[in-house]
């Protein structure tokens, strides 16, 4: 007979401490309710491979605690000019909806987004602790937009 135990959250915060990769951690999460829990107040690096696939208030709602953000918009054929510029991949509504969650969030990654100067002058204002902002084939910004960051951030 299997029973079910309950581990105090010191115990699970160390088991999720060795589990470095976002696979992993998403396995160990079905285990019970509580580890699903514990895996979503621990996880700070989290990966969005498809920007329409989850909207930013799921990612806030199942992951609290995030300080690096990787988010991927347009398909990866959009760099063969196979999708119309105007296509979509807006990186503001995530901006939006993390500056009023995420206050700790640290590190930004994009990859083809359209990324507006007023996109990085929220992200300037928005996060006290930013430290680190990629961009990968991601457009619509002007030096603007990359000064307000320049000027704002660490």
């Amino acid at each position: 007979m299997v029973r079910n135990a309950s581990f105090p959250e010191e115990v699970l915060e160390s088991v999720f401490d060795f589990l470095p990769e976002n696979r992993d951690r998403n396995v160990v999460s079905l285990v019970c309710k509580s580890w699903y829990r514990m895996e979503s107040l621990s996880r700070e690096r989290v990966f969005v491979g498809n920007c329409y696939a989850i909207s930013p208030e799921r990612v806030i709602e199942r992951f609290p605690n995030v300080r690096a953000l990787t988010l991927k918009g347009k398909p990866h054929f959009a760099d063969f000019n196979l999708v119309p510029h105007d296509w979509g991949a807006s990186v503001f509504p995530w901006i939006k909806a993390m500056s009023k969650s995420y206050p700790g969030l640290e590190e930004l990654r994009l990859k083809r987004m359209v990324v507006s100067d007023e996109s990085l002058d929220l992200i300037s204002r928005s996060f006290p602790n930013f430290k680190s902002l990629v961009l990968v084939t991601c457009d619509g910004f002007s030096t603007d937009g990359l000064a307000s960051i320049a000027s704002n951030c660490k």
